[in-house]
Protein backbone atom coordinates (compact mmCIF):
# COMPACT_ATOMS: atom_id res chain seq x y z
CA UNK A 1 0.00 0.00 0.00
CA UNK A 2 1.47 3.70 -1.10
CA UNK A 3 2.00 6.81 1.30
CA UNK A 4 0.55 9.29 0.18
CA UNK A 5 2.62 12.79 -0.22
CA UNK A 6 0.87 14.03 3.18
CA UNK A 7 2.21 11.03 5.24
CA UNK A 8 5.85 11.53 3.38
CA UNK A 9 5.66 15.14 4.52
CA UNK A 10 4.95 14.24 7.98
CA UNK A 11 7.73 12.15 8.46
CA UNK A 12 10.13 14.36 7.03
CA UNK A 13 8.84 17.24 10.01
CA UNK A 14 9.26 14.45 12.36
CA UNK A 15 12.60 13.50 11.59
CA UNK A 16 13.46 17.92 11.29
CA UNK A 17 11.72 17.91 14.65
CA UNK A 18 13.97 15.59 16.44
CA UNK A 19 17.28 16.80 14.54
CA UNK A 20 16.95 20.38 16.12
CA UNK A 21 16.20 18.73 19.61
CA UNK A 22 19.31 16.64 19.54
CA UNK A 23 20.96 19.86 18.43
CA UNK A 24 19.77 21.95 21.23
CA UNK A 25 20.98 19.35 23.32
CA UNK A 26 24.59 19.05 22.67
CA UNK A 27 25.27 23.06 22.43
CA UNK A 28 27.56 24.19 24.53
CA UNK A 29 26.32 26.08 28.02
CA UNK A 30 26.06 29.69 28.44
CA UNK A 31 29.49 31.61 29.01
CA UNK A 32 29.03 32.78 32.15
CA UNK A 33 28.42 28.93 33.74
CA UNK A 34 31.87 27.73 31.74
CA UNK A 35 33.47 30.69 33.30
CA UNK A 36 32.17 29.74 36.94
CA UNK A 37 32.83 26.46 36.61
CA UNK A 38 36.59 26.79 35.87
CA UNK A 39 37.23 30.04 38.06
CA UNK A 40 40.28 29.17 40.61
CA UNK A 41 39.96 28.35 44.22
CA UNK A 42 41.11 31.30 46.54
CA UNK A 43 44.91 31.14 47.77
CA UNK A 44 45.95 31.38 51.02
CA UNK A 45 49.05 33.59 51.36
CA UNK A 46 52.16 33.23 53.96
CA UNK A 47 53.08 36.04 55.95
CA UNK A 48 56.62 34.28 56.68
CA UNK A 49 58.98 31.60 55.45
CA UNK A 50 58.33 28.24 56.22
CA UNK A 51 61.60 27.05 58.20
CA UNK A 52 63.30 24.44 60.31
CA UNK A 53 64.78 25.40 63.99
CA UNK A 54 66.83 23.30 65.79
CA UNK A 55 70.15 20.91 66.17
CA UNK A 56 70.98 19.51 62.67
CA UNK A 57 72.77 16.85 63.86
CA UNK A 58 72.09 12.57 65.29
CA UNK A 59 70.97 13.17 68.85
CA UNK A 60 69.24 16.63 67.57
CA UNK A 61 65.78 17.31 67.26
CA UNK A 62 64.32 19.60 64.17
CA UNK A 63 60.90 21.30 64.40
CA UNK A 64 58.93 22.44 61.38
CA UNK A 65 57.61 26.40 61.61
CA UNK A 66 55.10 26.71 59.39
CA UNK A 67 54.48 30.17 58.42
CA UNK A 68 51.31 31.55 59.27
CA UNK A 69 48.95 32.39 56.40
CA UNK A 70 45.86 34.33 55.54
CA UNK A 71 43.08 33.19 56.23
CA UNK A 72 44.67 31.01 58.42
CA UNK A 73 44.76 26.79 57.17
CA UNK A 74 42.77 25.15 59.27
CA UNK A 75 44.31 21.39 58.40
CA UNK A 76 46.95 19.77 56.70
CA UNK A 77 49.51 16.85 56.69
CA UNK A 78 53.51 17.40 57.30
CA UNK A 79 56.29 15.00 55.74
CA UNK A 80 59.93 14.87 56.88
CA UNK A 81 62.25 14.26 53.76
CA UNK A 82 65.51 12.48 53.45
CA UNK A 83 66.93 14.04 50.07
CA UNK A 84 64.56 13.35 48.03
CA UNK A 85 62.81 10.32 49.80
CA UNK A 86 59.63 10.36 52.34
CA UNK A 87 61.03 9.16 55.79
CA UNK A 88 58.34 6.68 56.34
CA UNK A 89 56.65 7.38 59.80
CA UNK A 90 57.86 11.30 60.14
CA UNK A 91 55.21 12.74 60.03
CA UNK A 92 55.32 14.91 63.11
CA UNK A 93 56.15 18.67 63.88
CA UNK A 94 59.32 17.64 65.48
CA UNK A 95 62.09 15.21 64.20
CA UNK A 96 65.10 13.37 65.74
CA UNK A 97 67.82 12.89 63.22
CA UNK A 98 68.81 8.94 63.13
CA UNK A 99 72.37 7.40 62.17
CA UNK A 100 70.54 6.90 58.54
CA UNK A 101 70.49 10.70 58.05
CA UNK A 102 74.18 11.19 59.19
CA UNK A 103 75.60 13.00 55.79
CA UNK A 104 72.24 13.38 54.23
CA UNK A 105 70.14 16.80 54.39
CA UNK A 106 66.64 16.45 55.90
CA UNK A 107 63.29 19.00 55.07
CA UNK A 108 60.12 19.32 55.83
CA UNK A 109 56.85 19.58 53.10
CA UNK A 110 53.42 20.10 54.28
CA UNK A 111 50.19 20.23 52.47
CA UNK A 112 47.77 22.96 54.41
CA UNK A 113 44.08 23.17 53.90
CA UNK A 114 41.30 25.42 54.55
CA UNK A 115 37.76 24.50 52.81
CA UNK A 116 37.20 26.34 49.96
CA UNK A 117 40.69 27.73 49.34
CA UNK A 118 43.51 25.79 47.24
CA UNK A 119 45.21 23.39 49.00
CA UNK A 120 48.91 24.69 49.38
CA UNK A 121 52.41 23.52 49.80
CA UNK A 122 54.83 24.75 52.66
CA UNK A 123 58.50 23.14 51.84
CA UNK A 124 61.32 24.39 54.18
CA UNK A 125 64.88 24.80 53.05
CA UNK A 126 67.08 21.64 53.62
CA UNK A 127 69.33 21.60 56.61
CA UNK A 128 73.23 21.27 55.62
CA UNK A 129 74.21 17.64 56.03
CA UNK A 130 73.51 16.20 59.54
CA UNK A 131 76.60 16.06 61.39
CA UNK A 132 77.65 13.20 63.71
CA UNK A 133 76.88 13.88 67.97
CA UNK A 134 80.53 15.31 68.49
CA UNK A 135 82.59 17.10 66.00
CA UNK A 136 85.67 14.74 64.78
CA UNK A 137 88.52 14.76 67.59
CA UNK A 138 91.01 11.91 66.28
CA UNK A 139 91.55 9.44 63.01
CA UNK A 140 92.97 6.50 64.19
CA UNK A 141 94.33 4.10 61.09
CA UNK A 142 93.90 0.18 61.14
CA UNK A 143 94.42 -2.81 58.61
CA UNK A 144 93.12 -6.35 59.06
CA UNK A 145 94.57 -9.19 59.37
CA UNK A 146 93.13 -12.93 58.87
CA UNK A 147 94.68 -15.54 61.09
CA UNK A 148 93.25 -18.99 60.52
CA UNK A 149 93.36 -22.61 60.69
CA UNK A 150 91.96 -23.50 57.03
CA UNK A 151 90.29 -21.33 54.65
CA UNK A 152 87.94 -18.87 55.66
CA UNK A 153 85.66 -17.84 52.56
CA UNK A 154 86.77 -14.85 50.83
CA UNK A 155 83.11 -13.89 51.08
CA UNK A 156 83.22 -14.23 54.23
CA UNK A 157 86.12 -11.93 55.12
CA UNK A 158 84.26 -9.21 52.68
CA UNK A 159 81.43 -9.20 54.74
CA UNK A 160 83.75 -9.28 58.12
CA UNK A 161 85.65 -6.45 56.35
CA UNK A 162 82.57 -4.36 55.13
CA UNK A 163 80.62 -4.76 58.13
CA UNK A 164 83.73 -3.75 61.00
CA UNK A 165 83.78 -0.44 58.77
CA UNK A 166 80.10 -0.39 59.33
CA UNK A 167 79.94 -0.62 63.06
CA UNK A 168 83.00 1.74 62.95
CA UNK A 169 81.25 4.84 60.86
CA UNK A 170 78.24 4.24 62.68
CA UNK A 171 76.73 7.38 64.44
CA UNK A 172 76.09 5.51 67.69
CA UNK A 173 79.53 3.62 67.86
CA UNK A 174 82.78 5.03 68.79
CA UNK A 175 82.24 8.15 66.19
CA UNK A 176 79.74 9.49 68.43
CA UNK A 177 82.67 10.54 71.01
CA UNK A 178 84.51 12.34 67.90
CA UNK A 179 86.44 8.86 67.04
CA UNK A 180 86.43 7.84 63.15
CA UNK A 181 88.62 4.83 62.16
CA UNK A 182 89.84 4.32 58.70
CA UNK A 183 91.55 1.14 57.23
CA UNK A 184 95.04 1.68 55.96
CA UNK A 185 97.96 -0.75 54.95
CA UNK A 186 99.51 -2.67 58.26
CA UNK A 187 103.04 -0.13 57.89
CA UNK A 188 100.32 3.10 58.47
CA UNK A 189 98.03 1.22 60.90
CA UNK A 190 97.89 1.76 64.58
CA UNK A 191 96.14 -1.36 65.09
CA UNK A 192 94.89 -4.44 63.31
CA UNK A 193 91.60 -5.99 63.31
CA UNK A 194 92.16 -9.58 63.33
CA UNK A 195 89.42 -12.77 62.04
CA UNK A 196 90.99 -15.37 63.87
CA UNK A 197 89.50 -19.12 64.07
CA UNK A 198 88.87 -20.34 67.21
CA UNK A 199 92.11 -22.55 67.79
CA UNK A 200 94.45 -19.39 66.74
CA UNK A 201 93.48 -17.43 69.49
CA UNK A 202 95.60 -18.31 72.46
CA UNK A 203 98.38 -17.83 70.03
CA UNK A 204 97.98 -14.33 70.90
CA UNK A 205 98.19 -14.58 74.57
CA UNK A 206 97.12 -17.04 77.37
CA UNK A 207 94.87 -15.24 78.56
CA UNK A 208 92.65 -15.10 75.36
CA UNK A 209 90.17 -18.34 74.95
CA UNK A 210 88.98 -20.30 72.15
CA UNK A 211 85.67 -19.57 72.81
CA UNK A 212 85.91 -15.37 72.94
CA UNK A 213 87.02 -12.59 71.29
CA UNK A 214 90.31 -10.99 73.07
CA UNK A 215 92.47 -8.18 72.21
CA UNK A 216 96.12 -8.08 72.89
CA UNK A 217 98.49 -4.88 72.63
CA UNK A 218 97.82 -3.43 68.79
CA UNK A 219 95.55 -7.02 68.06
CA UNK A 220 91.92 -6.63 67.97
CA UNK A 221 90.50 -10.32 67.85
CA UNK A 222 87.34 -11.70 66.65
CA UNK A 223 87.09 -14.95 66.84
CA UNK A 224 85.39 -16.28 63.75
CA UNK A 225 83.13 -18.92 65.76
CA UNK A 226 81.58 -15.76 67.64
CA UNK A 227 81.55 -13.80 64.54
CA UNK A 228 79.31 -16.56 62.75
CA UNK A 229 76.86 -17.53 65.88
CA UNK A 230 76.87 -14.93 68.16
CA UNK A 231 77.16 -16.58 72.26
CA UNK A 232 74.57 -18.70 73.65
CA UNK A 233 73.92 -16.22 75.74
CA UNK A 234 73.04 -13.28 73.16
CA UNK A 235 71.17 -16.01 71.41
CA UNK A 236 69.30 -17.21 74.32
CA UNK A 237 67.59 -13.37 74.86
CA UNK A 238 66.87 -13.10 71.40
CA UNK A 239 69.57 -10.74 70.08
CA UNK A 240 70.16 -10.42 66.48
CA UNK A 241 73.20 -11.27 64.69
CA UNK A 242 74.17 -7.92 63.65
CA UNK A 243 74.07 -6.43 66.78
CA UNK A 244 76.52 -9.04 68.22
CA UNK A 245 78.57 -8.15 65.23
CA UNK A 246 78.19 -4.39 66.28
CA UNK A 247 78.71 -5.28 70.05
CA UNK A 248 81.82 -7.32 69.28
CA UNK A 249 83.59 -5.14 67.48
CA UNK A 250 82.65 -2.05 69.41
CA UNK A 251 83.64 -3.71 72.99
CA UNK A 252 87.54 -5.29 71.52
CA UNK A 253 88.17 -1.88 69.81
CA UNK A 254 87.11 -0.13 72.78
CA UNK A 255 90.34 -2.21 74.71
CA UNK A 256 92.20 -0.65 72.66
CA UNK A 257 90.88 2.84 72.98
CA UNK A 258 91.90 1.86 76.74
CA UNK A 259 88.48 1.33 78.06
CA UNK A 260 87.88 -1.64 80.71
CA UNK A 261 85.27 -3.95 81.98
CA UNK A 262 82.25 -1.99 83.36
CA UNK A 263 79.21 -3.90 85.11
CA UNK A 264 75.29 -3.50 84.86
CA UNK A 265 74.71 -0.27 86.33
CA UNK A 266 70.99 -1.34 87.88
CA UNK A 267 68.46 -3.78 86.56
CA UNK A 268 66.73 -3.28 83.18
CA UNK A 269 69.46 -0.82 81.73
CA UNK A 270 71.17 -1.15 78.79
CA UNK A 271 74.55 -3.01 79.08
CA UNK A 272 77.72 -1.02 78.67
CA UNK A 273 79.18 -1.98 75.49
CA UNK A 274 82.29 -2.27 77.88
CA UNK A 275 80.60 -5.16 79.88
CA UNK A 276 80.97 -8.80 78.85
CA UNK A 277 77.61 -8.94 77.24
CA UNK A 278 78.92 -12.31 75.62
CA UNK A 279 79.00 -14.00 78.85
CA UNK A 280 75.62 -12.51 80.33
CA UNK A 281 74.05 -9.16 81.11
CA UNK A 282 73.91 -9.81 85.31
CA UNK A 283 70.01 -7.96 84.89
CA UNK A 284 70.78 -5.24 82.14
CA UNK A 285 70.03 -5.46 78.46
CA UNK A 286 71.74 -6.15 75.53
CA UNK A 287 73.26 -3.04 74.19
CA UNK A 288 75.85 -3.08 70.90
CA UNK A 289 77.07 0.81 71.24
CA UNK A 290 79.19 2.77 73.49
CA UNK A 291 76.57 4.60 76.21
CA UNK A 292 77.25 8.25 76.63
CA UNK A 293 79.59 7.90 79.94
CA UNK A 294 81.79 5.73 77.82
CA UNK A 295 82.57 7.25 74.58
Amino acid sequence: MGVGRSGVLSRVAAVLVALVAGLALASPAPSGAAVASSAAAPQMVATGPDYMKGSASYGGTLTAMVAARQPQFTGGTLQWYRGGTAIPGATGRTYKPTPADVGQKIRFVAMLTRSGYETQRAVSQPTPPIAHASPLKRTVRYDVRVNATGTIPAAEIETFVAQAQQTYDDARGWRAGGTAFVRTSRSESQFTLVLATSDRMTSYSSVCSAQWSCRVGRNVIINWTRWKTASPAWNAAGGSLRDYRHMVVNHETGHWLGRGHVGCSRQGALAPVMMQQSKGLGGCRFNPWPLPSER
